[in-house]
């Protein structure tokens, strides 16, 4: 699979199999901060306060996500869903 991809063009079913490939590119870790994508993100993200209420509900059910830039479209890496809240209201990614 050529990436990176349009996000925004994808169906669901296509985003988990462009967020499996990004798993398996990255080893298995978070392209945002290194940890392990089946456990929980490290406890100096986790530490970062975020605001839960600003997400659609279901944003936090899966627990890996596909990041992508918000002004091209195009995919990023695999990020645990923490990281992608982290990323969002803390970078503005």
């Amino acid at each position: 699979m050529k990436l990176p991809v349009n996000y925004e063009t994808l169906d669901p079913s296509f985003r988990r199999l462009v967020r499996e490939e990004y798993v398996h590119l990255q080893k298995g870790k978070c392209c945002h901060c290194g940890g392990k994508l089946d456990e929980e993100p490290p406890i100096e993200v986790l530490k970062l306060k975020i605001h839960e209420h600003l997400y659609p509900d279901g944003f936090f059910k899966n627990p890996i996500h596909l990041h992508h830039d918000h002004d091209t479209g195009l995919t990023l890496g695999a990020v645990h869903a923490y990281c992608n809240a982290v990323l969002w209201e803390y970078e503005g990614e």
